[in-house]
């Protein structure tokens, strides 16, 4: 290649080690700019999440052609779409739930799952949940930290402030097992397993029954006795899946709590007389 001026030999040389980026926007195409950029400077992929600073403003890559440097700069063109990151006050925050799970999200397993999979959403984990009975005492303190993010944080749309649930780390009693509470369910489907996010996220040990109604009742059992045990679409219920769900917490002496909406299921009462009744 050759240059051009009296730097022609200096300007070749940059020239040869630069790729020619095109920055355009990631939603509507248009070109925002154009910059020969020198090789070492770009990334060896942007396959991952990437992220530029151009002046002042703050931008995140959304796609790329091609993605690898390898590719780059072989071809020296490169398009990049850019999607602009705009800041927020965080006063303006604002969350989608009153309240969520602390605990980490259950691991996965180390080969792929087979069968039908339910795919939940993370802030889906342990909403509404059975709970051993003698956790009363901290299902009462954590409902009453979630009304009062509803009482003093809730806004239009949202809520200004979260209550991380943090006290409940062993819901269940050592021993219960999967089985136990399978044949107090009646009739239902077995599921192939429980993902977050996507279906490849499954969760290891999840067994999971889907009553009816598309009511899924699904737990985490390890060594035989269960770590968690959770209902996913409790507001589609019908009278006979109410009476199944509550067959199991009656003889297993579990509690049913919907947290969000403060709710709770308890043979002979319970002790929070601001909870308001599951299914009531």
């Amino acid at each position: 290649m050759q240059g051009h001026g009296e730097r022609g030999g200096s300007v070749s040389r940059a020239t040869e080690k630069a790729v020619t980026v095109d920055f355009r926007d990631g939603a509507s195409g248009n070109l925002m700019a154009t910059s020969d950029v020198p090789l070492d400077q770009l990334p060896d992929t942007f396959a991952l999440n990437t992220e530029l600073h151009i002046g002042d403003d703050h931008f995140v890559v959304v796609s790329a052609e091609p993605q690898t440097k390898g590719e780059f700069a072989r071809t020296r063109r490169l398009t990049v779409g850019l999607q602009r990151v705009e800041s927020v006050a965080p006063e303006d925050i604002l969350f989608s739930l009153p309240s969520i799970c602390g605990s980490a999200l259950p691991e996965g397993p180390e080969a792929p799952v087979l069968g039908d999979v339910i795919v939940l959403h993370e802030d889906d984990w342990r909403q509404c949940e059975l709970i051993a009975s003698r956790h009363r005492e901290d299902i009462a303190a954590e409902l009453q930290a979630i009304r009062e993010i509803c009482a003093t944080a809730a806004a239009s749309v949202g809520w200004r402030k979260i209550h991380v649930r943090e006290r409940i780390t062993r819901p269940l009693a050592s021993g219960l097992s999967w089985s136990s509470v399978a044949e107090r369910l009646g009739p239902f489907e077995p599921l192939g397993g429980v993902a977050f996010g996507q279906r490849h996220n499954t969760v290891a040990g999840a067994v999971a029954a889907r009553l009816p109604d598309d009511v899924v009742l699904w737990g985490i059992e390890d060594a035989g006795t269960l770590r968690v045990l959770c209902i996913e679409n409790p507001d589609s219920a019908t009278p006979s899946t109410v009476a199944a769900l509550q067959r199991v917490a009656d003889e297993l002496s579990l509690c049913i709590v919907h947290w969000c909406r403060c709710q709770v299921y308890s043979r002979g009462g319970f002790r929070d007389p601001a909870a308001a009744p599951l299914w009531g």
